[in-house]
């Protein structure tokens, strides 16, 4: 019975780790947030305090269009690590080939941002179904609003 229970641990503490492609983390004065992509376009988003305790709230996918642009975006990114005590920076992890590597960057990097605004973007449809029920202005509130603003 030993011999079974210690066979299993051996089994499952030699299993390669499923890693993901691509983990962004931001941290900013006024927000955060979490990006996880797998190789095959699934993509996890978690916000606030959540993405400060590593939890993502929304899944979605990437088409492959958007899958193919990223894996363009991380072949063409050279990122250079900071230093790990940075207030504002992004955290992103990433698989390439065999490695995985890990750069801590300021918030004002622009090869990060590129890659950050690239994730948002692809993520705007965990909030489409809330911006689609938003009233929307009639022609009267629209030209309302256009003949108030000349006047001034």
């Amino acid at each position: 019975m030993k011999f079974i229970l210690g066979f299993i641990v051996l089994l499952v503490g030699c299993t390669k780790t499923n890693r993901p492609l691509l983990q962004l983390e931001m941290y900013n004065d006024t927000q955060t947030a979490l990006y996880v992509v797998q190789k095959n376009g699934t993509i996890q988003f978690g916000g606030g305090m959540d993405a400060l305790v590593g939890k993502t709230t929304w899944n979605g996918s990437l088409t492959s269009l958007q899958l193919s642009s990223l894996q363009s975006l991380l072949s063409t990114e050279e990122m250079q690590s900071a230093n790990n005590k940075l207030t504002n920076r992004y955290v992103i992890k990433v698989q390439q080939g065999d490695s995985f590597h890990k750069f801590v960057v300021p918030i004002t990097d622009s090869s990060a941002t590129e890659l950050y605004y690239f994730l948002e973007e692809s993520t705007l449809q965990r909030i489409q179904s809330h911006l689609d029920s938003l009233p929307k202005p009639s022609m009267d509130v629209i030209t309302e609003r256009k003949i108030k603003g000349s006047k001034n």
